[in-house]
C-alpha cells in the first residue's frame, strides 16, 4: 500500500507506469463536471468509478481485498476513514467474484488512514482495506477509484 500527498502521485509513475493515466485524468479537471458511472480510459489497463455516498460505521468490520488490481482511491470532496488489515489474520467471509475482482474478510485492523482530498491511497492485490467510514462523524464523500490491472 502506498498513502500520500496528491501532489506526490507522479514520483510512483516509475513503479507502476499506468499511473501516468491517472494522473492524466486528475490534471485534465474533469472528474467534478462528469456524472457518476464507470469509465473506461484509452489505457486498457486502467478504468474507474466516480461515485458519491455518506460514511457509516459498519456493525462489523469487513475488509476488500483484489487479486488482480490495484485500487486507487481518491476523494474529490468529504473526508473519511479507511481502515487497513493485518494481513496474516484474515479470514474469508465472502470468496472471490472474479467479475468484481473482489472477496472479503473479517481479521485484525493494521492502521488506520484519515482520507481527505489532497491525499491518495493506492490498495495492491492482496492488501485488505475497509473503505467508506465515519471520521469523526459523517460526511457525504464524492470519490473516484481507479482500478489497474497488474
Amino acid at each position: 500500500m502506498i498513502i500520500d500527498q496528491i501532489t506526490n502521485l507522479e514520483r510512483y509513475i516509475p513503479s507502476l507506469p499506468a499511473l501516468k493515466t491517472v494522473h492524466e485524468i486528475l490534471e485534465s479537471g474533469k472528474l467534478p463536471s462528469m456524472e457518476y458511472g464507470s469509465y473506461t480510459t484509452d489505457n486498457p489497463k486502467v478504468r474507474y468509478n466516480l461515485f458519491t455516498y455518506t460514511t457509516a460505521t459498519p456493525e462489523n468490520l469487513t475488509f476488500e481485498l483484489h487479486k488482480k488490481e490495484v485500487d486507487v482511491q481518491i476523494l474529490l470532496s468529504g473526508f473519511e476513514t479507511m481502515v487497513i488489515a493485518d494481513t496474516s489474520s484474515l479470514k474469508e467471509t465472502i470468496g472471490y467474484d472474479t467479475s468484481k475482482d473482489a472477496s472479503f474478510a473479517e481479521g485484525k485492523q493494521l492502521l488506520t488512514y484519515h482520507a481527505t482530498p489532497s491525499t491518495f491511497a493506492l490498495f495492491f492485490p492482496g492488501e485488505g482495506h475497509a473503505c467508506n467510514l465515519i471520521d469523526e462523524h459523517s460526511t457525504t464523500v464524492v470519490k473516484v477509484v481507479f482500478k489497474i490491472l497488474v
